[in-house]
C-alpha cells in the first residue's frame, strides 16, 4: 500500500501521540491513586466526602484496568504477529500503520 511520506511536524506529532498511548496506563493509574488518596485524606480529615466523588473514583479505578488491558492487548496482539515497539513505531512512521 503507497503512502505518501510523513512531514516532519507530522512525524512529530505522531511520535508524541505514540509516547502519549504508551504511557496512558501508568498515567491513567496515578489519576486514579491521586484521586483515592485525595478522598481518603478528606475523610481522615473530617470533611465529607460526597456519594457522587466516591463514585468517581471507583470510575477511575476501573477505567485504569480498562486503558492498562487494552494498551496490553494491543501490544499482545503485536507480539504475536511479530511486531515489536520500536518496529510499530518506525512503521507509524512511515504511515504504514494505524492504532
Amino acid at each position: 500500500m503507497a503512502h505518501e511520506d510523513l512531514t516532519a511536524d507530522q512525524r512529530v506529532l505522531l511520535e508524541h501521540r505514540w509516547a502519549v498511548r504508551v504511557n496512558l496506563p501508568t498515567d491513567a493509574a496515578h489519576a486514579a491513586r491521586t484521586a483515592r488518596w485525595v478522598s481518603q485524606q478528606a475523610a481522615y480529615a473530617g470533611l465529607a466526602v460526597p456519594a457522587d466523588v466516591v463514585e468517581a473514583v471507583e470510575l477511575l479505578e476501573w477505567y485504569a484496568g480498562e486503558v492498562s488491558r487494552q494498551v496490553e492487548q494491543e501490544r499482545a496482539q503485536r507480539v504475536l504477529s511479530g511486531m515489536d515497539d520500536a518496529r510499530f513505531q518506525r512503521e507509524l512512521e512511515r504511515g504504514q500503520q494505524t492504532y
